[in-house]
């Protein structure tokens, strides 16, 4: 039995793992080609959401698995074999619920406290590449655009990059001084994380923007600059990016407003119902599957499979719709579902297998 489920298991979770897999790299991918990433940086950054993609697909995978393998054994006369050789329906079940103890286990700790800090860091990489600067193509007689400064040459050697009549201009008006740089010749060197200029015989000028008249000059013989092509920006942390003990401290510090309490306090019960759905979904399935007749096994295991993954989803959207709208209600509400598959379990185990 735990060869078949094994097998079944990483069949679904492979197919759910890359499908979920595939929608983030599509996503990132299209803005690494945005702003000039290669795609070794897609894919690393993608993995990094493994541990949150396997919490989600891994319950509906073994769901799956459970139905499929004990459909197939069903078809086989093998359920009823085991039966009438005095096995228990508990006894004929316990692999399964082994099996499900090991995915609790891995889900709960993936989901309070890796799955955060891979999300943090994955938000950071984004983050990063979105304040990167485009592709700079240098081309003689234009101004290029270096963040908050315009570039500009007579001429370019599209071998050495050595630049003739060099203008260098900065166009950010919340600098108290603008400035200007005119050189005769000058070197640039152009990497994927910075641009570096070495200007040779020329003059620095910088103009107070509050007195015009105040300039600030300076001849040099060599000047060099570095401009970074990665402007990294703040941005505000997302609640599935703090780890469970995180979230407990700041709902406890007495910082947070009623509407924020509610949504850090939705999450953590989220996470537990996602690490406590494979027993769950387990306890649904078993008396669904033994109650069948031999030849409707494995399509039948499939259409319940798919009737209680959709149900089970949609109790925990509306618990989670609710603990956030109501505070009082934020630690119980995502329980919906788990209450909801105990009380249909036990009318199942009850009505269909008189246990």
């Amino acid at each position: 039995m735990l060869a078949n489920l094994f097998t079944f298991f990483a069949g679904a979770l492979f197919v759910l793992v890359f499908i979920f897999f595939m929608m983030h790299f599509i996503q990132l991918f299209n803005l690494a080609l945005t702003h000039g990433a290669d795609i070794g940086w897609v894919f690393l950054t993608v993995l990094k959401l493994l541990p949150d993609i396997f919490s989600l697909c891994a319950p509906m995978a073994f769901q799956l698995a459970v139905l499929m393998s004990l459909g197939g054994m069903s078809e086989n006369g093998e359920v009823m074999a085991m039966r009438a050789a005095g096995f228990s329906f508990g006894e004929i079940t316990r692999p399964l619920f082994f099996f499900a103890a090991f995915l609790f286990l891995v889900i709960f700790l993936f989901t309070n406290w890796v799955t955060p800090k891979n999300t943090k860091a994955f938000f950071d990489e984004r983050n990063n590449m979105r304040g990167h600067i485009n592709k700079i193509l240098l081309e003689p007689k234009t101004f290029i655009e270096i963040g908050n400064w315009s570039l500009y040459a007579d001429y370019i050697d599209s071998k050495t990059n050595h630049m003739t009549q060099v203008h260098l201009i900065s166009k950010d008006d919340k600098n108290a001084l603008s400035s200007k740089i005119n050189a005769q010749s000058g070197d640039v060197n152009l990497t994927r994380d910075y641009l570096s200029l070495r200007l040779f015989d020329g003059q620095m000028q910088r103009v107070s923007a509050d007195n015009p008249s105040v300039i600030i000059a300076a001849n040099f013989k060599q000047y060099h600059v570095t401009f970074p092509l990665i402007v990294k920006s703040d941005r505000a942390s997302r609640v599935e990016e703090f780890t469970t003990p995180q979230l407990f401290s700041k709902i406890y510090s007495g910082a947070l407003d009623a509407v924020t309490r509610a949504e850090y306090k939705t999450e953590i019960a989220t996470r537990q119902i996602l690490a406590l759905s494979p027993f769950i979904l387990v306890l649904l399935s078993c008396p669904l599957v033994f109650s069948l007749n031999k030849k409707a096994g494995k399509a039948w295991g499939m259409l319940w499979s798919i009737i209680i993954i959709f149900s089970f989803y949609m109790l925990l959207m509306a618990g989670v719709s609710t603990g956030k709208k109501y505070e009082i209600f934020a630690y119980s509400a995502p329980f919906l579902p788990v209450v909801a598959g105990l009380i249909a379990a036990r009318f199942l185990w009850k009505t269909k297998l008189k246990v």
